[in-house]
């Protein structure tokens, strides 16, 4: 295995660990060590710098899908981590794991909302995201390769932001900003048509 490779997929893990620590429903520590915003720039720096190491070993375009995929499926592992540090004896005889602070019994966590919401409003926002890429990154590509590409790429951006958004105490603010950027994409590609 080449070197860049696992390098980047540590960094690419680290960037996934320092998120859920910073997250307002992470299940690890009692208080978060991080504050959301800290935490989520110092991801995106991360996972920048994951990328870049992945392009010096893949092209570009593949080194963003790789980057992509493997954090959604860390996200979708990551708060299991520490959930089975001893076998588990029975399901049935056990009961739930998961810590619960104070705030459990007032809190609603508007599942429909985020689900819908979250699943209607990221496939335009995957669609307009390819769309962006090929325009912008894809253009010299042979086009099938870049359709092919383009395929690919829409899942992993239609399925972030639904699993993103369940970190989100509120469905509003993710809601909110992921329609507004969906629109600020749409108007860039309709001024660059």
């Amino acid at each position: 295995m080449n070197s860049a490779i696992f390098i980047g997929a540590i960094v690419c893990l680290l960037a996934t660990l320092v998120f859920y620590a910073g997250c307002p429903n992470q299940q690890w520590f009692k208080k978060k060590p991080l504050s959301f915003n800290t935490a989520l720039l110092i991801a995106l720096t991360l996972l920048v710098l994951s990328t870049v190491i992945f392009s010096s070993t893949f092209s570009l375009p593949a080194a963003i899908y790789t980057v992509i995929t493997l954090c959604m499926l860390l996200l979708g592992t990551i708060p299991f981590f520490t959930r089975y540090a001893v076998p588990l004896k029975s399901v049935r005889s056990r009961g739930t794991g998961l810590t619960r602070d104070e705030s459990y019994s007032t809190f609603k966590p508007h599942w429909w909302l985020k689900t819908i919401g979250a699943t209607l409003i990221s496939f335009p926002f995957a669609l307009f995201t390819s769309g962006l890429i090929s325009q912008f990154f894809l253009s010299n590509t042979p086009l099938d390769v870049k359709s092919q590409f383009l395929m690919w790429l829409i899942v992993p951006f239609w399925l972030t932001p639904l699993s993103l958004i369940f970190f989100a105490k509120k469905p509003w603010p993710p809601l909110v900003m992921l329609s507004l950027i969906t629109l600020i994409e749409f108007a860039v590609l309709q001024v660059q048509g």
